[in-house]
């Protein structure tokens, strides 16, 4: 029985010891992997203002909120600043059809407050959540690795650029209409503006489409190409 005793002693001290050094550690690596650091006061105020609206009403961000509107979590990461401070300025200017979000009529502070928060956020270690639309399985990718052929309208769908564009009378309309860009545009040329919309019009508010998979942006540019 004494050994028992014993034992039993030895591996809770253990156990206890354990736990004690995992959670100093994960807390170390929370600071590291969230960049508390970069907790500015604009970003705490654009935290303010996310509250305010109650914008986890409709928007899920880090895993807490709804689903009535799309995860926010990598927003700034996907879409960029520019994008992000025209979309708050008029929601509707960029999807002017099916479901919109209401303009709260933020003021620019307000919005560049809320931007640098959605930055913060967005540079958060979340171990790949939520994944990036890219709109390709990998049965699809490999589909067309063995010559299948992929729907470059399905790419451009699951990135939203009809949010800002439009093709034969549906999509936005701040971005020009791609109706017939395969007329006026070579593969080159929208490859570039897919990857690097400022280095082609510095004043773009187009965000880059770079990380997407070489397979899925040569897919969208076919599809584009296409569009005479």
């Amino acid at each position: 029985m004494l050994w028992t005793h014993k034992i039993l002693w030895i591996a809770t001290l253990v156990s206890a010891f354990a736990f004690l050094g995992m959670t100093v550690d994960s807390l170390h690596r929370m600071s590291a992997s969230t960049h508390a650091d970069q907790l500015s006061a604009q970003v705490i105020e654009g935290k303010r203002v996310w509250q305010h609206y109650d914008c986890n009403d409709c928007h899920t961000i880090l895993g807490i909120g709804a689903y009535y509107a799309p995860d926010v979590t990598k927003s700034y990461s996907q879409r960029g600043a520019p994008w992000l401070r025209k979309f708050l300025e008029n929601p509707a200017a960029m999807y002017p059809s099916g479901r919109q979000m209401p303009n709260f009529h933020l003021s620019s502070a307000q919005i560049d407050s809320l931007v640098a928060y959605l930055g913060w956020v967005s540079r958060i270690d979340t171990n790949g959540w939520p994944p990036s639309p890219e709109g390709v399985t990998p049965a699809e990718d490999a589909q067309r690795a063995a010559g299948g052929e992929l729907a470059g309208s399905k790419i451009y769908l699951a990135q939203g650029c009809n949010a800002c564009h439009t093709i034969q009378g549906s999509g936005g309309t701040i971005a020009p209409d791609l109706t017939h860009v395969g007329s006026r545009r070579n593969k080159s040329w929208i490859l570039a503006q897919i990857n690097d919309p400022r280095r082609i019009n510095a004043q773009s508010v187009m965000p880059s489409f770079a990380q997407l998979p070489e397979s899925a942006k040569q897919q969208l540019v076919d599809y584009l190409d296409s569009l005479k």
